[in-house]
């Protein structure tokens, strides 16, 4: 599809100029699901108003190729497969060398005949596509749903007989394929062993399951690290992939999704701001028609109804529910440090602009031409004591580490220079919070 980029006419070319420049707060559009579906020139008014930085890749492709009537991705085909929950008691037959397979009858399309009519409504039906609408058909996971044990030992959970987040479908021939859905990475099992969006999965290993596909186990990987894909994939580990189109290891923590309607920015490095339904559903259709190799996209009452779902999660609960003497006294060290400038109350987070130089983490993937901004947002703290590892890459794996003086990565000094005491009751407080 990157071929459409050649044959957009002069006057798209000359809009995506104009808009490079337009002001970063253009009129309000509120949340209208019937626009979003229907109306080209809301959905780009959306895009427009809330993307961030305008020269990097991520960015310059949206503005080239999605919501221009009759073009780019706009002119791509709606794709609503048939598909249904890879299950455990099948596994054993793949194994077996059984083909996948979809019984007459068998799997449902997630189109509604009419739109939801009701917040409820929506909700429901975005869980159904979180859970169960497949980005597209993928071989590392249909060679690995095939060997002993591979599928939990990269990472996969099961909820009774489903493997969360593999789903069997019919592909545009008729074949029955395997691909994953969000919930694969972005699901995990709360205390009461519920599967739940609010945070993220902590034990898939993206880099494991490709070097399953291959053959390749980390023991047999070269002993030197260097710049290989093969390296690479053994370096992510769990809870992190390398989204980034670079050339360079630049791996992301697995985001969580647990309060996302109160994210000042989405994603690490602040892609968009984050100001309702529809920037999230824009954000959401444009990943789906990315993941699909820009060959489909998503219908747009689905991805409407997933922004609506991803906004109704509550946020993470404080690991420890009940503050004492210490959480108290570290509350006045949060509020003397100055750390409510960036984490104001009740939030806990901001809409303040943080440069990279300011946070001093790692920088490469926040400044790469794929996605930098230049800037990084501000995570929530709400529930913070359950969201380890910390940082935009995954590189803190504690709290304690986090406010160790002595740790070895770099960033975020706030708090690294006060008296054990005091670290430790901050510590104590962002556990209660």
């Amino acid at each position: 599809m990157h071929s459409c980029r050649q044959q957009l006419p002069a006057l798209v070319a000359l809009l995506i100029s104009l808009s490079a420049c337009a002001p970063a707060d253009l009129p309000l559009l509120s949340d209208d699901p019937q626009r979003y579906i229907d109306d080209v020139d809301y959905r780009r008014g959306i895009l427009e108003r809330d993307l961030t930085a305008r020269d990097n890749e991520y960015a310059e492709a949206r503005l080239e190729l999605y919501a221009i009537e009759g073009e780019g991705w706009d002119a791509l085909p709606e794709r609503d497969p048939l598909a249904r929950p890879l299950r455990v008691s099948e596994l054993e037959g793949l194994q077996s060398g059984e083909p996948f397979k979809m019984a007459d009858g068998e799997g449902e399309r997630l189109t509604p005949d009419t739109l939801p009519s009701s917040d409820e409504q929506w909700v429901a039906l975005g869980r159904r596509v979180f859970f169960e609408y497949p980005f597209r058909a993928d071989p590392v996971y249909e060679t690995i749903a095939r060997m002993p044990n591979a599928l939990t030992e990269v990472g996969f959970l099961a909820a009774g007989d489903s493997v969360v987040g593999m789903a069997v479908f019919l592909d545009e021939s008729g074949k029955a394929r395997l691909g994953p859905t969000c919930a694969q990475c972005h699901s995990s099992a709360d205390e009461a062993g519920v599967i739940s969006p609010v945070l993220a999965n902590r034990q898939m290993d993206i880099g494991a399951a490709r070097l399953f596909a291959m053959g390749i186990t980390p023991e047999e990987l070269p002993s030197e690290i260097d710049s290989t894909v093969i390296a690479d994939l053994h370096r992510l580990g769990p809870g992190r992939t390398d989204v980034l189109n670079d050339g360079q290891f630049n791996p992301f923590a697995i985001p969580d999704f647990g309060g996302i309607a109160d994210f000042p920015s989405l994603q690490h490095n602040a892609n968009w701001v984050n100001r309702g339904v529809a920037t999230l559903a824009v954000r959401c259709e444009t990943l789906f028609i990315t993941a699909s190799g820009e060959q489909a996209r998503i219908p747009r009452s689905l991805s409407w109804a997933l922004a609506m779902y991803l906004r109704s999660l509550p946020p993470p609960s404080p690991l420890d529910a009940v503050p004492e003497a210490e959480a108290e006294r570290g509350e006045e060290v949060f509020a003397s440090e100055g750390c409510v400038s960036c984490h104001a109350p009740p939030l806990f987070t901001s809409d303040r602009k943080v440069t990279i130089e300011e946070v001093g983490t790692d920088p490469a993937a926040l400044s790469s031409v794929s996605r930098g901004t230049g800037q990084v947002r501000i995570p929530s703290l709400r529930g913070v004591g359950r969201t380890a590892p910390y940082f935009h890459h995954g590189a803190i794996a504690d709290l304690e580490t986090l406010f160790d003086p002595e740790r070895e990565e770099q960033g975020h000094s706030f708090g690294l220079s006060l008296p054990a005491a005091d670290r430790s009751a901050l510590i104590a407080f962002l556990r209660s919070i």
